[in-house]
């Protein structure tokens, strides 16, 4: 055993033993090396759980005895050593499958599928998910039916906040779905939704792989007089394969450990979208204002160590379920200008919208160490949190593309879209999509 940690064993005991005073010596040793909240309240448990006895699995024991050793012999201000350790150990980033970033990723809403009003170039969902089959403007023409594929590519990215790891993370989706014009002023669809994202966390602490499978059923109404209502109802369920990292150097220990954990979330969400279009000339102008309420819950889940019985091993956790419910506003301005070409007739468009959000609270992910065998002694297991930080409630985001309708009711668009002023994340994301009448 190292002999500074060896020193520093003896010293808690002897503390632990014959101090009249203080309750928990450990915890007030190891905290003076938290950075963080995160970090405080890991090193407050750890403190709580290390004196020996029956309460930990035995490599538990020996990883915390190793940390808190090395604490009472360091000095907080100038030790690097512990300060990385409790930094690698402390799981920052385990709020991150329900953090608002991915919630409604998957949801493209939907707009009428036709124009009835005279000169309407397109209807563009805020997320261009789908185009209108009469560019041309005949509400009469074509066919009740359509179906439509859409595939969209994204790249996200967070800085890293006092208590939230930083994350890169890019992701794909492709949307297959159908619409019926049920009137010449109504419509119905359904959609499935499939899509991919790979996330990786900053510091190489490790990584988040998610597969998304999305149903989206939805209908509107288009007035004659250019104002026009949507509703979108979606359900999404994402299976988590992740990674968790700690490197860090302690004495004569070395720590290089990774766990593994997989679990499911859940998503649901309400738009409700009202806007009125009108047109000069062939420009055509769309006001439009949403609401969106969603409803989201992340299972817990274990974490499983890759090599159990080395060193760092002990540090695995059990993470509880995380929930988060929250109403998303968004008021927003749509432009289009019809071409006419040989071939067909094509419409470059822009989209411009702030986004508010109320309701979201900064989640804490309630967790504790699998090795936590504290019913052995007749006590309760050592839950703490792992706090997230607040984050923006309200953003812009803008669009940019081109859509086209084509001879025998085919149609298409792309588009780039991007957020502006939200503090901790970059956003873009390219959508296209082609649909058919039949």
């Amino acid at each position: 055993m190292n002999f500074k940690k060896s020193i520093g064993l003896l010293l808690l005991a002897m503390t632990f033993a014959g101090s009249a005073y203080a309750q928990n010596p450990a915890v007030d040793q190891l905290t003076q090396f938290a950075e963080t909240e995160p970090q405080q309240a890991n090193a407050t448990a750890i403190g709580v759980l290390c004196f020996p006895g029956n309460r930990l699995t035995a490599r538990l024991q020996d990883d915390c005895n190793n940390l808190v050793g090395n604490a009472f012999v360091a000095d907080p201000d100038t030790d690097t050593a512990v300060h990385t350790a409790l930094r690698s150990i402390t799981a920052d980033n385990a709020t991150i499958p329900i953090d608002r970033s991915g919630l409604g990723k998957l949801n493209r809403l939907p707009n009428a599928p036709s124009a009835t009003g005279p000169g309407w170039a397109a209807l563009l969902s805020a997320d261009e998910s789908m185009v209108a089959l009469n560019i041309a403007g005949d509400g009469s023409a074509g066919s009740d039916w359509s179906m439509y594929i859409n595939a969209r590519f994204n790249n996200d990215s967070r800085d890293a906040s006092s208590n939230e790891d930083s994350f890169d993370s890019d992701g794909n989706a492709v949307t297959v779905g159908f619409d019926l014009r049920t009137s010449a002023a109504t419509h119905v669809g359904a959609a499935v939704v499939y899509g991919t994202s790979n996330l990786d966390f900053g510091d190489n602490s490790g990584s988040l792989d998610a597969t998304d499978v999305g149903f989206e059923l939805y209908a509107g109404w288009q007035g004659a007089s250019g104002l026009y209502l949507d509703s979108l109802l979606s359900f999404n369920s994402r299976d988590h394969e992740q990674v968790r990292r700690i490197n860090y150097g302690l004495g004569a220990n070395t720590v290089n450990q990774a766990f593994d954990a997989q679990f499911d979330a859940d998503e649901r969400l309400l738009a409700l979208t009202a806007g009125y279009q009108f047109s000069s000339g062939a420009a055509s102008f769309d006001p439009y204002a949403r609401i969106e309420f969603v409803d989201a819950q992340s299972d817990g889940y274990a974490e499983r160590s890759r090599a159990p019985t080395s060193a760092g091993g002990g540090w695995a956790l059990l993470v509880d379920e995380m929930e988060e419910t929250f109403t998303r506003g968004v008021i927003g301005l749509r432009a289009a200008y019809a071409i006419s070409a040989s071939n067909g007739v094509y419409v470059p468009f822009f989209d411009l919208s702030w986004i508010g959000v109320s309701g979201v609270d900064a989640n804490a992910a309630r967790v504790r160490y699998a090795g936590d065998l504290s019913a052995n002694v007749n006590a309760a297991p050592v839950d703490f949190f792992m706090v997230a930080d607040d984050e923006d409630d309200s953003y812009g985001s803008a669009a940019l593309g081109l859509s086209a309708q084509w001879a025998n009711g085919w149609s298409g668009f792309l588009s780039y879209r991007a957020n502006f002023s939200e503090d901790l994340y970059d956003r873009d994301e390219v959508n296209l999509g082609l649909r058919m009448e039949f």
